[in-house]
């Protein structure tokens, strides 16, 4: 094979004519902004104040499932969609509504679709509909509330010094978690409806001091579990309706397939492969409506869709090459879900990430084996023919991982997608463990958002919380406390120096380690606040039955309120390499070789190294 270019340009994607019609269509729909979510929800909200926040929260959701638009993409086998055209993102005001305003109303910095990258479709004729929405949230959002609850110095921290940045959870829902989709696809949702059904009976209103709690959380999961059947009901009318009118037999069969389906899953078990599929579509689609959190993954593919492979090989109704159409199908029907940031974290995270994340590979934790199995390579085919960033491809490697498996991730790898990423089992499961994961867990982990292990259906969510900046740290550590930029201090370093009067090295270490200490507070402090304030204000409900409906439903709680086996987060920690390059040019410099003084240096900064004089 002569290789022209590149290996991606010079190799073709293996495509049927429908997933190649498919992939044309999604992936040439340009972004845009959904208003629909939001002016439904806020309806909701403005005429039932009265309500409970979680019965509240159950009840809009349904509200905007029943009357959003729902459409079926030309030739897909599945049914589903976030917003009113594909890879439109939808609005979620109640987080943030601010920026909304700011930038779409006002065009500042830009607007959507002046921006120098990540550019969405904003119709003139929706912009009074988003400026009435964010005057009515104005005030009562949960970046509102949250600001009322922080102290000053906190606020200072996010908003103006950026020592510690929470602001991806201000702007949408918490996310970071696997569903439970094998324990979901084998019960049904109706099984969740029964289940609250006998709990509500079940409530000791004489004993138990959570009584009240436990009701309006079985009330409000059975609001979202009905929502979704009704939501899965209206794609089967839509597809009858449309089969009506279709002259092509083929794609008449296929629709009526695809309504006799919607009309199964996901209120009952999935039958097989197909149906399986659709409904992960449907739980995952619905939980993006609900939260649009970041980092909302699927969770150990291969080992919960083997068996409906199987089952479909043995009786006939599945081969090899369907079910590798049908999972390029499933792949670009998720690629249609879609997120727009402000512009301050779109330039951050440019190229519309969305973190939902797809494992594949590893051992089985019940006997410790391999666990590579068909639908893993079929997984691996699929992004191979499809090229699309979404879902995130990730392969569990570990010391008895087949090579065959080993050189077909390498050859998928070497298109340059950047798909899959590859974690070691050896040393992710013993850090899970050392974490507080039981064995069990920790061997049955999946990738959750970018790069953090978790138990699918069993982690409450936010797997990574702020960002603490270390630089930041180290930077107004040199000016006794002050940050340069604003001039805030908010903190002086205890032994009152700059870099200019260190006598020492330990001395500039020492307040390094002092700002440190102090801006951890501060994260922490937004931390356990935004956890606080999302409790209050916005348990969700509908992911807390689909994402941990084993421990949830049992404890009668949602994931904020102990409701998950497990629920713990973990600062992502910027700069470490920066700051030891940092301190080391100061000892050398400064202290061992004294090159320069540390009065040198701190000009040095203050001037951004434009004054050569010194």
């Amino acid at each position: 094979m002569v290789v022209k270019d590149s290996y991606q340009l010079s190799t073709e994607p293996v495509r049927t004519k429908r997933i190649n019609m498919l992939h044309k269509y999604i992936t040439t729909s340009k972004y845009g902004i959904c208003v629909e979510r939001a002016r439904l929800l806020t309806e909701y909200y403005k005429k039932h104040i009265d309500q409970t926040p979680i019965i509240r929260r159950a009840h809009a959701i349904d509200y905007v499932l029943q009357n959003m638009s729902i459409y079926i993409l030309p030739g897909s086998l599945f049914a589903g969609n976030q917003a009113s055209h594909p890879r439109w993102a939808p609005l979620f005001p109640e987080f943030d509504a601010e920026w909304m305003n700011s930038e779409m109303i006002y065009g500042n910095p830009y607007f959507p679709d002046k921006r120098p990258e990540d550019q969405y479709i904003l119709r003139e004729e929706d912009k009074p509909v988003i400026q009435e929405f964010c005057n009515w949230w104005r005030g009562k959002t949960v970046t509102d509330i949250l600001c009322t609850r922080l102290p000053q110095e906190a606020i200072h921290t996010h908003f103006n010094i950026k020592a510690a940045d929470i602001g991806a959870y201000f702007q949408g829902g918490d996310g970071h978690f696997a569903p439970d989709h094998p324990w979901l696809i084998k019960n049904g949702v109706q099984t969740i409806i029964d289940e609250c059904e006998e709990n509500l009976k079940k409530i000791d209103y004489k004993n138990d001091p959570e009584c009240i709690k436990k009701k309006d959380f079985y009330e409000a999961a059975i609001t979202s579990a009905n929502a979704i059947i009704k939501f899965a009901a209206r794609y089967a009318d839509l597809a009858e309706k449309i089969a009506a009118k279709e002259k092509d037999e083929t794609r008449k069969a296929e629709l009526l397939d695809m309504a006799d389906i919607c009309r199964n899953v996901p209120r009952n078990p999935a039958r097989n492969f197909k149906e399986a599929l659709q409904f992960i579509i449907l739980t995952h689609i619905c939980i993006q409506i609900e939260d649009n959190g970041a980092g909302i993954s699927f969770g150990r593919y291969d080992q919960f869709m083997q068996p409906y492979y199987e089952a479909g090989i043995a009786d006939g109704t599945l081969t090899r090459e369907l079910a590798t159409e049908l999972t390029e199908n499933f792949f670009l029907q998720i690629y249609t879900c879609n997120k727009v940031r402000s512009w301050v974290d779109t330039d951050f995270f440019r190229g519309v990430p969305m973190f939902q994340n797809l494992t594949i590979g590893g051992v089985d934790p019940e006997t410790m084996n391999d666990a590579t199995n068909d639908v893993s390579y079929i997984a691996l085919d699929a992004t191979y023919n499809t090229r699309v960033p979404q879902p995130s491809l990730t392969v569990r490697f570990h010391k008895n991982t087949p090579m065959e498996f080993k050189m077909r991730v390498a050859e998928v790898v070497r298109l340059g997608t950047g798909l899959p990423s590859i974690f070691n089992d050896e040393t992710y499961t013993r850090a899970m463990m050392n974490r507080g994961y039981e064995m069990k867990d920790a061997y049955n982990y999946c990738i959750i958002g970018c790069i953090e292990p978790g138990a699918p259906g069993l982690l409450g969510g936010r797997t990574g919380g702020a960002w603490l900046n270390c630089t930041k740290a180290l930077e107004m550590s040199l000016f006794n406390g002050k940050d340069p930029r604003t001039g805030i201090c908010l903190h002086k370093n205890s032994n009152g120096k700059t870099l200019a009067t260190f006598a020492s090295y330990e001395e500039a270490k020492d307040a390094f380690v002092d700002q440190m200490k102090y801006y951890i507070k501060m994260e922490a402090i937004l931390e356990n606040t935004i956890d606080q304030v999302w409790e209050e204000m916005l348990d969700e409900p509908m992911a807390a039955i689909f994402a941990c409906p084993t421990t949830t439903i049992p404890r009668g709680k949602p994931i904020k309120q102990g409701g998950a086996k497990y629920d713990l987060t973990g600062q992502q920690t910027i700069g470490t390499a920066n700051i030891a390059n940092s301190l080391y040019v100061i000892k050398k410099l400064i202290f061992e070789d004294k090159t320069i003084t540390g009065a040198q240096l701190q000009h040095a900064l203050e001037t951004n190294w434009q004054d050569e004089t010194t």
